[in-house]
Order: C-alpha cells, then sequence, then structure tokens
C-alpha cells in the first residue's frame, strides 16, 4: 500500500465541505476547516509501524501559508470568513518528511487565492489531516 499505485490504480474521489477561516495573528494564513473524522480515518489506515501522531491541529486545508506566501491584494483579506466552500480529495495517502496527507481540489480555493493575487495551484494539500 505504501508503494506508488501504477498508472492504471482506481483513485477514487470523494467530495467533502469545509469553512474558511482567517487568521493574520503570524503572518497571513487562510484555511478551510473540515472535518475531523476524515482525518480520524484515513489515520486509522496507516499501519502503526508507520508512527502515524496526531497532528497539533484540526483538519484542514491550508490555502495561504505564511511561511511562504504574503497577499499582494490584501483588501480582499477576511471577505469569506465561515464561508462554506467544496472541496474534492482522494483516497491515496500521501507520505513525505514524516507527514501524512490527502491531495485534494477545489475551484473555489483558487478564486480566493487569484482575488489575494496569489499564483493559481490546481492541487492542495489537506496538511495534517493525517499527521
Amino acid at each position: 500500500m505504501w508503494e506508488r499505485y501504477p498508472l492504471t490504480a482506481p483513485i477514487y474521489m470523494f467530495l467533502g465541505k469545509g469553512k474558511i477561516h482567517y487568521d493574520d495573528n503570524e503572518g497571513f494564513r487562510i484555511t478551510a476547516q473540515v472535518s475531523q473524522e476524515i482525518s480520524n480515518y484515513y489515520r486509522s489506515l496507516i499501519p502503526p509501524s508507520r508512527n502515524a501522531i496526531k497532528p497539533r491541529w484540526s483538519s484542514h486545508i491550508t490555502v495561504v501559508r505564511p511561511e511562504i506566501e504574503i497577499p499582494p491584494l490584501i483588501r480582499y483579506w477576511n471577505d469569506y470568513e465561515v464561508e462554506e466552500v467544496e472541496f474534492f480529495y482522494d483516497s491515496y495517502i500521501m507520505e513525505g518528511n514524516g507527514y501524512f496527507w490527502l491531495n485534494c481540489w477545489s475551484k473555489r480555493l483558487e478564486k480566493i487565492r487569484e482575488e489575494l493575487g496569489l499564483p493559481n495551484i490546481s492541487k492542495y494539500h489537506l496538511i495534517h489531516i493525517i499527521s
């Protein structure tokens, strides 16, 4: 399971919902808070030998990371606080640098990034969804 799937392996997509949250305490961060049950389920599939540690934060999608980027068009900051957004995620658990995550996609999150003057990315990681 931890080896890369062949290109012919089916990847199942699921629909999820999250709520936008802005945080400017330590830079400009936007997350979409998602159901903790998603994280709990996928974490339960990781073998104990992989040492998946429960993260400090609840399950979320990071839309803007303050360690990496600063939005140049700040006039749209906080415009969508608690807005519910839809996203798709696949069932393949990714692993790297001691972390586990699921890839996800959302046209709405792309639009929010564009309004802030940030480059559009077509794939997001559900950072901390697993560990």
